[in-house]
């Protein structure tokens, strides 16, 4: 299964990252360990409509946005994935990663080769977002359909307690910080050695109250037994 990341999302960090793509400005020194002659290189051909080219410039923001924030990972996790398996609403906040190179000063046309999702057969590439105006949108819909979500994890064959919890890590760390949420898959590994990870916490350690939501909400609703069966006696509420 794809092993996908959310990044907290700073403009600023894209602004820098993209002014060094095109060579207005000396990398961070913070991206030593990947940066590389390849990125510029690739925006180049993006520039000429290569979408594989495309997917390693969107992949090199995932990893300049780890310098500075902790990425949260897990298999089968980010926004695409939660759009097309577990709630559909998520999708009317995602924005396409075109939008935040644009405004990031990447030439429109160039930006506009990006795909608007992760293509989970592509491999390594980032992916859409959410910005920081939206974070508190996300958060309340997080909330308001946290059972519906739990259920559909489960349908899913997820482990409801560590997807539930680490999503709601990534969203809580970028209201507190006024960030949005950048996706990528497979950004992790010995490319980016000093990336900070979060993932799942243990059941046990989660916040009690979303612990015992979870559990209300995904815990069969208990049958009769064949004495109460025979002796007619009513379900509580009946």
């Amino acid at each position: 299964m794809e092993l996908v990341s959310l990044h907290p999302f700073d403009p600023d960090i894209a602004t820098r990252y993209v002014a060094a793509l095109k060579g207005e400005r000396e990398p961070d020194s913070a991206w030593r360990d990947w940066w590389s002659p390849v990125l510029p290189e690739a925006l180049a051909r993006t520039a000429a409509g290569r979408e594989d080219a495309a997917r390693s410039v969107s992949l090199g923001l995932a990893w300049a946005l780890s310098a500075e924030h902790p990425a949260f990972v897990r298999e089968g996790f980010g926004l695409t994935n939660w759009e097309a398996r577990i709630d559909r609403g998520v999708g009317m906040l995602m924005r396409p990663p075109s939008r935040l190179f644009i405004d990031a000063g990447l030439e429109r046309r160039t930006a506009q080769v990006m795909p608007i999702r992760l293509e989970l057969e592509q491999g390594m590439m980032g992916g859409a977002y959410i910005p920081s105006r939206l974070m508190g949108n996300m958060a309340e819909l997080m909330d308001a359909r946290l059972e519906r979500m739990a259920k559909r994890l489960v349908d899913a064959e997820y482990d409801p307690f560590s997807m539930l919890g680490l999503m709601h890590q990534a969203v809580a760390y970028a209201c507190e910080h006024d960030l949005g949420l950048y996706e990528a898959q497979d950004a992790v590994g010995p490319a980016v050695p000093r990336m900070r990870l979060v993932e799942a916490a243990e059941k046990k350690r989660m916040d009690g109250a979303l612990r015992e939501r979870i559990e209300a909400a995904i815990t069969p609703e208990k049958k009769p037994g064949i004495i109460s069966r025979l002796m007619g006696k009513k379900k509580p509420g009946e």
